[in-house]
Parts: C-alpha cells; sequence; structure tokens
C-alpha cells in the first residue's frame, strides 16, 4: 500500500507539467505558427475507417512502441500499462471525451523514479463533443493550423526552460489524437507531429 500511495503521488506531481492547464502558462517562446490564428476551416479529409483502441497495445505502431523500448521507455500508465489505471488519479480530457491515455516513460524499482517521457492519446470525435474540445484547445492558446492532407492540428510548441511541454493535437472527423511530452522545444515537437501522424495511421484503415 506503501508503495501505491508514494506511485499516486509522483505521477500526480510530474503528469502535472504534461497536462494541458498546464501549457496555457504564458510564454515568450515562438511556436511553429500559420500566418492565421484564426481555427482552421474543416476540410473533408478520408483518412479510412477509424477504429476506437481498447488499449494502449492498439495506439503507437509496433515498430514505434519498440523503438522507445529500446530506450528504456515503456508503457507505464493507461490501459495494458504496467500500473494499469492506479496511477492516475485524474482523467484526462481525452479520457473524459470517451478515449484513453496512454503514459510512456522509464520503469523503476523506487516509484520516486518513474519518470513521464511523453502521453499519447486516442478519443473519439463526434458531432456533439467536437466544437467543445476545440473550443477548449483554442483557449488554451494552441496554434490552429492543418497537416499535410488537411486534418485540423492545434498545437504549442513549448519550452524546455520554463517546464511548458511541446503538444501536438491532430483532429479528424472522427478522432482526436494527442501528443503531449514532459519537455518543450523543437526536437520535442517534431517527434509529437511524428507519432501522432503514426498513430494515425494505426488507428485507420
Amino acid at each position: 500500500m506503501i508503495r501505491k500511495v508514494v506511485a499516486v503521488s509522483l505521477i500526480s506531481l510530474v503528469l502535472a507539467g504534461c497536462s494541458a492547464e498546464a501549457a496555457v502558462e504564458p510564454s515568450a517562446t515562438p511556436t511553429p505558427t500559420t500566418t492565421e490564428s484564426s481555427t482552421p476551416e474543416p476540410t473533408p479529409v478520408d483518412n479510412g475507417t477509424f477504429t476506437m483502441p481498447t488499449d494502449c497495445s492498439g495506439v503507437l505502431p509496433a515498430d514505434r512502441a519498440a523503438a522507445l523500448e529500446s530506450e528504456g521507455i515503456v508503457l507505464l500508465a493507461g490501459p495494458g500499462g504496467i500500473y494499469g489505471l492506479e496511477l492516475i488519479t485524474d482523467p484526462t480530457p481525452e479520457m473524459l471525451a470517451g478515449g484513453i491515455s496512454c503514459y510512456y516513460g522509464y520503469d523503476s524499482e523506487d516509484v520516486n523514479q518513474l519518470k513521464i517521457y511523453s502521453v499519447v492519446s486516442v478519443a473519439p470525435l463526434t458531432a456533439a463533443n467536437t466544437d467543445a474540445i476545440v473550443g477548449d484547445l483554442v483557449g488554451q492558446g494552441m496554434n490552429a493550423s492543418t497537416d499535410e492532407v488537411g486534418n485540423a492540428t492545434y498545437s504549442i510548441l513549448g519550452d524546455s526552460d520554463t517546464n511548458v511541454p511541446a503538444q501536438y493535437n491532430l483532429m479528424t472527423g472522427e478522432a482526436w489524437i494527442s501528443v503531449i511530452s514532459i519537455l518543450g522545444g523543437e526536437t520535442f515537437y517534431r517527434e509529437n507531429v511524428v507519432i501522432a501522424g503514426e498513430t494515425l495511421g494505426n488507428v485507420y484503415n
């Protein structure tokens, strides 16, 4: 029981830096922006057929999960993770929307040494929840743009020095994919973009 309580406290503190609310801290760090700040007009994009994953094994493609594991980064929390849902004290916005959030990081025998690397989430989008989700992202100061095929994106570059995590949200007609790094900056942001695209390819067929 002591291990569990300490772990909950640790994950709560670490993930506070990854939460969507934490990203609204003012920062002078430039973000990769388009010249327009308004919400992009939705463009019909045929991504294929979306299947909502039932657990985190269906979020990242196998080669990406293997590449992370080769660096010691494993699925710590979320459905199918080492600690399951027991360390997630507060549901993410994606979880509240009916999705799942997968916490990747470094495990340790000492729970005080658990370290989150990134959080990858997938949630279903419907006509009933899309406007509220998009409004919340825009309200957080996310930069609105589109990817190369026209899916809407909402992102922030972040800054490691000011503890603002890099965040990338990819919105299709049916799915919300988000990737949040524990650290910010160009390197982490670009990796988030790649991971979101890989996740998109994995949950669509």
